[in-house]
This record gives structure tokens, sequence and C-alpha cells, in this order.
């Protein structure tokens, strides 16, 4: 049990200056904090690859026009509303999508957006 403890203690102590570790809310600064607060609520229970990723979102705000920032915060305003299945579900469909071929990607977008434009069949 000793040793198990010292291990984890070890693996903390060498990923600490890497960044590996996850970044609690309160450790964010004031722009970061400001453009991520949509996702405060459930800040601290997103996955480190995931924190990670959108620490480098926060960081590169500022260098993004005003309509691109404007987008930026509507998506994440929508991401911080999903549930984490939900949230699931979407990067499972990203890997999906990232996968087919430039050239075929187009056609699946307007396949979605007609899939979506369908009205809901009633129920029996």
């Amino acid at each position: 049990m000793l040793m198990r403890h010292f291990k984890l203690l070890l693996t903390v102590a060498l990923m600490a200056p890497l960044g590996v570790l996850a970044a609690p809310w309160n450790s964010l600064n004031a722009d970061q904090r400001q453009v991520l607060a949509p996702l405060s609520t459930t800040w601290n229970s997103l996955p480190e690859s995931e924190q990670k990723s959108f620490v480098g979102i926060a960081d590169g705000y500022t260098k993004l026009t005003p309509d691109k920032q404007q987008r930026l915060q509507e998506q994440l305003e929508a991401w911080g509303k999903l549930t984490t299945e939900q949230r699931h579900r979407a990067r499972e469909k990203f890997t999906a999508f990232s996968k087919v071929p430039e050239e075929k990607r187009e056609a699946v977008k307007q396949m979605v957006r007609e899939q979506q434009a369908e009205p809901a069949s009633p129920t029996k």
C-alpha cells in the first residue's frame, strides 16, 4: 500500500512541471476564467486532455476576430450545457467525421443537415 502511494506521489511530482496535471478552475488566470466561464460549473470534472485543450483555446482568444470570439463563446456555452453522455457522443461523432476523406466531408455535412431538417416522425 505504501509503495503504491509512493509511486503515485512520484508520478505527480514528475508530471507536474510538465503541465500534465489537470488545472483546477481556481488555478486559471482571470482572462482564461472569463473566456471559459460557460464551463466553470463542470470544469473540475472535465478530462485533463479537454481542460488542456480549452486552456489553449482561451490563451489564443485575444488573437481571434470579434466575430470568431462571439462564435467561440456560443460554442462554449453550448458545450457547457451538454451532459457527460452528450459530450461523449459528440466526441465520437467528431472522431468519425475526422476519418472521412476531405473530399467527401461536404456530402456528409449535407446529409446531416437534411436529416436535421426532416420533421420528427409521429409516434404511434
